[in-house]
This record gives C-alpha cells, sequence and structure tokens, in this order.
C-alpha cells in the first residue's frame, strides 16, 4: 500500500530550510503498567493526539521495507542510566510469571513540528520488542513485526475439563465468593456454583478434534 503524505508535509520535506523538523515518537506498551510509555526524539515535549511525549534519549535502527516476504528486524535502543526503563522490564518479568506471556508492543511515529494537528503520522510502524537486553547505559531490543504464522490459532484451546480463564475471579471468570484458589476445572468450578461462568466446553465430544 503507497504511502500517502499530505501536501503540507511535502512542502515542508522540499524546502531548502525549513521552519519545523520530523520528529519520532514512541509509544510502548508494556503488559502490566497502567499507561504507555511514551517518549519523543526531539528536546522539547512534544503533544499529539492529545498524549504527551516527553523528551528520552534513543537510538533506532533504520526501517528498511522487504519484499522478501521475511519479517524486519531491527534494534531499538533506550537510555538506561537512570535504571527506569530497566525497571519496567522488570515489572513486565513479574507479569509474564503471573499472568503468561504477552507481548511489548511499540508504535513508532514521524510527526512534523509545524503540523501536530494532522491526526494521521507522516509514517507509521508496529513492532514487538524482544529479547530486552541491560547493561548500564542502554536498554536493547529487538523489534520484530508479528510473525503470523506463530501465532496460535484459534487462539484459545478447546478443552472439555479445563477453564480457558487465568485469573480467578477476573471479570472473565466472574466468581465473588470467599474461596481464594481454583485448579481451572469443571468439578472445582461446580464447588463453587459458578458452574455458568465456566471458561471450559463440557459440550465437547470424547475425540479430539484438530483443526
Amino acid at each position: 500500500m503507497p504511502l500517502v503524505i499530505s501536501s503540507d508535509i511535502i512542502r515542508e520535506k522540499n524546502k531548502i530550510e525549513g521552519g519545523g523538523i520530523f520528529i519520532i515518537l514512541l509509544k510502548i506498551i508494556i503488559p502490566g503498567l497502567e499507561e504507555p510509555i511514551t517518549i519523543t526524539s526531539d528536546t522539547n515535549e512534544t503533544v499529539w493526539n492529545e498524549e504527551t511525549y516527553v523528551p528520552f534519549p534513543f537510538l533506532l535502527e533504520e526501517i528498511h521495507d522487504t519484499i522478501k516476504g521475511d519479517v524486519p528486524q531491527v534494534q531499538l535502543k533506550i537510555s538506561n542510566v537512570t535504571r527506569a526503563i530497566e525497571a519496567y522490564i522488570q515489572q513486565y518479568d513479574e507479569y509474564c510469571k503471573e499472568n503468561g506471556y504477552s507481548p511489548i508492543v511499540v508504535y513508532i511515529y514521524v510527526v512534523h513540528s509545524e503540523h501536530l494537528e494532522e491526526t494521521d503520522p507522516i509514517v507509521e510502524y508496529i513492532f514487538e520488542l524482544r529479547q530486552p537486553q541491560t547493561n548500564a547505559m542502554w536498554v536493547t531490543f529487538t523489534l520484530s513485526a508479528t510473525n503470523l504464522f506463530m501465532k496460535r490459532f484459534p487462539i484459545y484451546r478447546m478443552l472439555k475439563n479445563r477453564c480457558r480463564y487465568k485469573t480467578f475471579k477476573g471479570p472473565l471468570c466472574g466468581y465473588s465468593g470467599s474461596e481464594t484458589t481454583c485448579d481451572r476445572t469443571l468439578a472445582r468450578c461446580r464447588e463453587l456454583g459458578n458452574l455458568s461462568r465456566f471458561g471450559g466446553f463440557p459440550g465437547l465430544g470424547r475425540k479430539p478434534l484438530y483443526v
């Protein structure tokens, strides 16, 4: 799909001496954190689409489009001098231990400082952050686009006697009684009187079905 750039941006790009600059914005969504991390390559705060992006040092490799059908990968380095990002990674590790793996997702936007009223970015990429490595200077991520061939489909396994909901007393489970544990079996759900919210499929036959 061709990239659509507004006429205003084209004029700015073609100027020999423009009055503004192109800015890279990162919006990093880390499971377990209440708010996304929003940082800008500019030295001043950038307010775009009603979100504030704060200045924070990072280095992003050049992103190349590919026609070979492979999944592009680039490196992103975010300053770790203050240890702030490393602390978020530690929180993320604890979240995954308790809730199972969920990817860190980063949205990369390119905008122009003179046209921040435009709600569509000049360029947009969406990556999953993988293989975080930390040292005293940087937290380094490998950015990879989602490989659909590595995704489970359907998302959930359909089991006869096993609940697929991971969080006991969560919004999907819906149990609000005094019990504090559940082994996610059909028998336990019956004991708790919560059968109507059971996350398994008791009506399945005995033989497995493969798709």
